[in-house]
């Protein structure tokens, strides 16, 4: 029952988002560089539009069971930048989480989510994580679109039954890995260039996980495309 109704509000935010399209949302609070960011999250109220101006933070931020909104004004002006020592962003708990148009460098993860959290990213920009630039795991749901991951150690890596949807975006210059779907996590794939990744393409734990893949571009990863081979047959 607690699954449903989170899977049920998670179907409202991804309606509400495409309703909206790219227009400025009503902002609950507008942030400036200077203000914690965190401080601010921790007493966001149920359903908040939080809006970040231009400028850098220079902080990860922790949510958990949090329902809320961070827009920021694109990623070429709003920026979290950090330290290999902590995550840019974790969405924790029971979390339904939306989070666009911002820039995340230079953490350990770019995005972290699990437990139970919904979260949409969209018009991201995730490099130079030292691990994976999305990290997602548990029981988790995690849509990512228009968005760029690169040149991190590992581009997205979910596990421990994580379900992530990758739509339009780009996967590229990644030590490792472009996409791991491992332990019993799944993948939906469609209309992505996954390209130039030190390691795989697209790595599978086993054949089951990649559930759609579809109109991608997958191409000169230096290990290969898809591991193992056999799964570029599921990629239509």
């Amino acid at each position: 029952m607690l699954r449903t109704r989170y899977l049920k509000a998670f179907g409202i935010l991804i309606l509400v988002m495409a309703a909206c399209g790219t227009a400025q949302p009503y902002c609950t609070m507008t942030v400036s560089s200077w203000q914690s960011l965190q401080t601010i999250l921790d007493v966001a109220p149920p359903g908040a539009v939080i809006c970040l101006g231009a400028g850098v933070w220079a902080q990860g931020v922790s949510l958990k069971d949090k329902i809320l909104t961070i827009w920021g004004a694109g990623p070429e002006q709003t920026v979290l930048m950090g330290s290999e020592d902590t995550d840019g962003l974790r969405i924790l708990g029971r979390s339904v989480v939306t989070v666009r148009g911002l820039a995340i460098y230079n953490f350990r993860d770019g995005i972290v989510i699990s437990n139970l959290s919904r979260a949409v990213i969209q018009d991201v920009w995730i490099a130079k994580s030292a691990q994976y630039g999305l990290h997602a795991l548990g029981i988790s749901e995690t849509t990512l679109e228009n968005s760029f991951i690169s040149y991190n150690r590992g581009g997205i890596l979910a596990e421990d039954a994580a379900h992530v949807t990758v739509l339009y975006s780009q996967i590229f210059e990644n030590a490792e890995d472009g996409i791991w779907l491992d332990f019993a996590s799944w993948g939906w794939l469609a209309d992505n260039t996954i390209q130039g990744n030190g390691r795989y393409g697209v790595r599978l734990y086993s054949l089951e996980n990649l559930f759609v893949c579809w109109r991608n571009r997958v191409r000169d990863n230096r290990a290969g495309d898809f591991y193992p081979e056999v799964a570029s047959q599921r990629c239509l």
